[in-house]
C-alpha cells in the first residue's frame, strides 16, 4: 500500500512537471476555493505590465484619451492570452483568445476591465437564465467608476429592467487570476454589438449608431432622416406622428426614458447612448453604462443623485451640461408635442413607479445582488485598498455604500412623481 502511494505520488509530480507553464499556472488557480465561478487568465507579463509595450500600464503613453491624457491602457491594443474557466474547481472551459483593457475613465483605475475576443467565440452558458451555450465576445467589467463603492450598481439597474422592452446585459459576478495572481471580483456581461442582436433578436441586417450618430454597424441614412423630419414637422398631426410610430419603436423608447429618468443618470443622453434597428425594422435604444446612476452622480461633478430632477434635464432645449446637449433631448421633447404619446408615457411611467421600481422590489434586488458578492468582498477589498486612496477600505465602507442604493430605493419613486406632477398639470 505505502509502495502504491508512492507511485501515485511520482505519477502525479511527473505529469505536473509535463504541464506547460500555462497549464501550470491554470492548475494552481484551480486549488483556490471560492463561492463564485474564477477565470484564470494567463499573458505574456511585458505585454500586459511593460512600460513600453504594457496595455495596462501607464508606461510610455502609447494613445491618449479624450481628455488629452496619455497612458499605454488608452491604446485599445489586443494581446494574446490562455483563458480557463472553473466552477468549484472543476474546469468548465479553457481556450487561447485575445483581451484588452477596456472603458472609459475606469481605465485610469488601478482594476481594470477587459474585452475578451475569440474568431471562435467562447462555448459555454456564462449566464444561467439565458438559454445561449455561445459568445462571440465577453465583457470583465470592473463595474466602471462605481468599482469604488459597490461593484454591482449597473448590474443592478439592468437587472430591474430586464423584464421591460430594453435591451440588456446579462451580469455574472466572478473572480480573476492574472498570471496567477489574485485580481479580485469582475462581473462578466454580455458585450452589446451586432452578435448580440443576432442572438437576442435573431438579426444580421442592422444598422447600429452611438451618441449623435456614429456609425458602428451599417449605415445612418434612416437615423438622420428621422431627425431631419423631426425638425421639419408638427408631431402633434396624426399624419406626421404615424410616420414617427411606424420607425420608433415607442413602447421601447417610453421604457428606455422612464429608466434612465428614475435613476438619475446624467451621465447620459448626450454619452453612454446606443441604438440600433433592423434593415426592415424600427429604432430602439441599449440599456448602457448607467454607473453614474442611483445616486453616484455627484462625486464627479455631475448633476444628478437622489432629488434631481431627470425629466426636466432631458426636456432642456439647451444644454446644462455636456452630457444633455440639444441634439440629445431632441427626441423625447418632440415626441411629448404629441398627446397620445404624453399620456402613454405618463401611464408607463406611473406603472413602472409602481411595479418596476416599488421600492421594496428594489431593495429586494439589491439584497439578492449584495448576497452574490458577499462573502467575496473581504479579500477583493484587501486587494485593492492599497492601490488608490479612493478604494473601499473596509467591509463597513461597503456597507455604508449600499445603504445609499437602499436608500435611493426608498425614496426615489415619491421624488420622481412629484417632477412629473410638477411638470404634467394635469397629474393629480
Amino acid at each position: 500500500m505505502v509502495t502504491l502511494k508512492y507511485i501515485s505520488l511520482i505519477c502525479l509530480c511527473l505529469l505536473t512537471a509535463c504541464l506547460s507553464p500555462t497549464d501550470r499556472l491554470h492548475k494552481q488557480v484551480a486549488s483556490h476555493q471560492h463561492e463564485l465561478p474564477v477565470i484564470s487568465i494567463v499573458t505574456d507579463s511585458l505585454e500586459l505590465f511593460g512600460d513600453t509595450i504594457g496595455i495596462y500600464s501607464r508606461g510610455i503613453g502609447l494613445a491618449e484619451n479624450w481628455q488629452g491624457q496619455k497612458a499605454n491602457y488608452f491604446s485599445g491594443k489586443k494581446i494574446e492570452m490562455s483563458i480557463a474557466y472553473f466552477l468549484n474547481r472543476e474546469l468548465a472551459l479553457k481556450q487561447e483568445a485575445k483581451m484588452k483593457v477596456s472603458g472609459g475613465g475606469s481605465r485610469k483605475q488601478p482594476q481594470k476591465s477587459f474585452n475578451l475576443s475569440c474568431k471562435e467565440g467562447f462555448s459555454y452558458p456564462f449566464f444561467q437564465h439565458l438559454p445561449y451555450e455561445h459568445y462571440k465576445s465577453l465583457r470583465l467589467r470592473v463595474s466602471g467608476q462605481d468599482w469604488r463603492e459597490t461593484h454591482l450598481r449597473d448590474a443592478l439597474m439592468h437587472s430591474l429592467v430586464s423584464n421591460t422592452q430594453i435591451d440588456v446585459q446579462a451580469y455574472q459576478p466572478a473572480i480573476l487570476y492574472l498570471n496567477g495572481d489574485y485580481w479580485g471580483i469582475y462581473n462578466i456581461r454580455e458585450k452589446f454589438n451586432a452578435a448580440y442582436l443576432e442572438q437576442h433578436h435573431s438579426l444580421t441586417e442592422i444598422d447600429l449608431l452611438e451618441r449623435n450618430s456614429k456609425l458602428l454597424v451599417g449605415n445612418t441614412d434612416e437615423y438622420l432622416l428621422l431627425i431631419d423630419f423631426l425638425k421639419k414637422h408638427d408631431v402633434s398631426d396624426s399624419t406626421h406622428w404615424n410616420w414617427i410610430k411606424e420607425r420608433v419603436d415607442l413602447d421601447n423608447f417610453i421604457d428606455y426614458y422612464c429608466a434612465q429618468i428614475y435613476f438619475a443618470n446624467t451621465d447620459w443622453p448626450a454619452n453612454n447612448i446606443k441604438y440600433w434597428k433592423a434593415k426592415e425594422g424600427k429604432w430602439r435604444w441599449f440599456l448602457h453604462d448607467t454607473d453614474l446612476g442611483f445616486a453616484f452622480a455627484p462625486i464627479f461633478g455631475h448633476p444628478g443623485g437622489l432629488e434631481h430632477n431627470t425629466l426636466q434635464y432631458v426636456l432642456n432645449d439647451s444644454a446644462t451640461t455636456y452630457h444633455n446637449q440639444e441634439w440629445s433631448t431632441l427626441l423625447f421633447r418632440k415626441f411629448l408635442q404629441n398627446e397620445r404619446f404624453k399620456q402613454e408615457f405618463i401611464r408607463k411611467f406611473t406603472q413602472h413607479l409602481e411595479v418596476t421600481f416599488k421600492s421594496d422590489r428594489v431593495i429586494e434586488t439589491i439584497d439578492s445582488l449584495v448576497s452574490n458578492i458577499e462573502n467575496e468582498m473581504p479579500q477583493h477589498i484587501n486587494r485593492w485598498k492599497s492601490e488608490a486612496d479612493y478604494a473601499l477600505q473596509t467591509m463597513g465602507d461597503w456597507k455604508e455604500e449600499l445603504e445609499m442604493l437602499r436608500n435611493f430605493a426608498r425614496k426615489r419613486p415619491e421624488i420622481v412623481r412629484r417632477h412629473l406632477q410638477m411638470h404634467f398639470k394635469e397629474i393629480e
